[in-house]
């Protein structure tokens, strides 16, 4: 398993066609103060399987960290790769994750680390940087 990336955006949306549009990347928010929400993020995860990983089930996690360093959740599931066709030799596979309202509570670093059946595989953060009024 290969992670191809790992992005923070406003939404990914999946077309017809299976490819992701990512709208909105971003890695920092300026705000000027805090308490605040996000109406829309993001996470964008694009894995790439090798034929011999075809057929097997992947627990994928999303550890979402504030500035302090405690963890605010842990979305994740299984995904499970169907069996190789006799021509493939990788599957990519996109995962978008989408957080309505995602509350802002701290200036500073959040992480957004992936783990791939429980071994941390990449990340993305997102700065939150106070911005003078007026």
């Amino acid at each position: 398993m290969h992670v191809q990336y790992v992005a923070l955006c406003d939404q990914v949306i999946i077309g017809s066609d299976g490819r992701p549009s990512l709208i909105g990347v971003l890695s920092e928010v300026h705000a000027p103060s805090v308490p605040f929400t996000l109406p829309r993020l993001a996470v964008a995860v694009r894995l790439l399987f090798t034929a011999d990983e075809f057929g097997r089930s992947f627990r994928i996690e999303v550890a979402i960290t504030d500035p302090a360093g405690t963890e605010l959740g842990r979305p994740g599931g299984e995904v499970t790769l169907p069996v190789a066709p006799a021509d493939a030799d990788s599957l990519a596979i996109d995962l978008p994750l989408h957080f309505d309202l995602f509350e802002i509570g701290a200036m500073g670093r959040y992480t957004f680390v992936l783990h791939v059946d429980g071994n941390a595989a990449a990340g993305a953060q997102l700065n939150v940087r106070r911005v003078a009024v007026g």
